[in-house]
């Protein structure tokens, strides 16, 4: 791509076709990957991520995106337990690099949702919880090995980003368990995580709002499809920002919001500004500011204000009011 500009990294991946550059998420990432003392690296465990701590019991680990965007998981160290959220695609030993930062404790394992790239690395676990609409596909991503469809070109060859594919964690079984809106993750000596309901990305798509940092993990907010059989009420664009206007009068327990992708550590006011463009979208969804691909799905984009991303939705996720 003409003009690109690359990012130093030291990790096992190599991106072979990048995204197209995004201003806001290049220039954070760039000065926290190069410049940050935050980063903690150990490729002796696992080359494929870089950690950061980004509060006293917060890590994000970053993985390069193997068929999209760069990934965030996030483990929040409790007194007794630890929450990890969304596994990407678990390259190399996710868990051990996880009891490097915590120890021998407890993981608690969720996803805020059922895409390929946040719990294709669930495997190396025996137990992971999700919203109980996204349990059945999350069940199902592991009876399958369509996840490598998304990663592997025509040849069986990695096809965004290389990373040698005896590394991906093998597809063995484990349990989902699917929990309410609302459910309290207990780490010990009061200190809990809670599930808040975000859905239209998917039918179950969840953040999880950690009571003790303030943190907010929300997961993918920025779209649509109104496609769900069994769950149409949770894949509008109406059903996310509904579940966004209950949460608002809670906006002052939040510290930071923190997506699945790109920048993090947000203000709590983007929660404002993405229910701000799911209202324009509601009132007129004709008046979108561009047309997209999303996968092969076509979608219409709405930028969303001063978060360097943008609302998508099909017709079908706009309910008229």
């Amino acid at each position: 791509m003409e003009n690109l500009r690359y990012i130093k990294s030291d990790l096992k991946t190599k991106i072979i076709n990048p995204e197209k550059e995004k201003p806001a998420k290049w220039s954070f990432l760039k000065v926290l990957r190069e410049y940050s003392t935050l980063k903690q690296f150990y490729p002796e465990i696992n080359p494929y991520a870089e950690v950061y701590k980004f509060r006293e019991n917060v890590y994000g680990i970053f993985y390069d995106g193997i068929h999209s965007a760069e990934m965030w998981c996030y483990l929040i160290e409790g007194p007794e337990k630890a929450l990890l959220i969304d596994t990407a695609y678990g390259l190399s030993d996710l868990k051990g690099l996880i009891h490097k930062l915590i120890g021998d404790k407890e993981v608690i394992v969720c996803n805020t949702h059922s895409h390929v790239d946040h719990v294709s690395g669930n495997s190396h676990f025996d137990k992971v919880y999700c919203h109980y609409a996204d349990q059945k596909t999350i069940q199902e991503h592991q009876k399958s090995e369509d996840t490598l469809d998304w990663i592997l070109d025509e040849n069986g060859e990695p096809c965004y980003t290389w990373f040698d594919k005896k590394d991906l964690p093998p597809f063995t079984p484990y349990e989902v368990i699917g929990v309410d809106n609302h459910h309290l993750f207990d780490l010990g000596q009061g200190h809990v995580v809670e599930l808040i309901h975000l859905p239209g990305h998917t039918v179950g798509q969840s953040g999880y709002l950690d009571h003790k940092s303030g943190c907010f993990f929300i997961g993918d907010v920025t779209s649509a499809f109104g496609d769900s059989k069994e769950y149409p009420q949770f894949s509008t664009i109406n059903s996310l920002r509904d579940a966004i206007q209950d949460f608002m009068p809670r906006i002052e327990e939040v510290s930071g919001i923190f997506p699945g992708h790109g920048t993090i550590d947000l203000h709590p006011k983007t929660l404002q500004y993405i229910l701000d463009t799911a209202n324009r979208v509601i009132a007129h969804p004709d008046w979108y500011d561009s047309i997209v691909d999303f996968y092969g799905t076509e979608m219409y984009a709405r930028n969303i204000y001063q978060m360097g991303s943008d609302l998508k939705y099909t017709a079908e996720a706009v309910i008229s009011e």
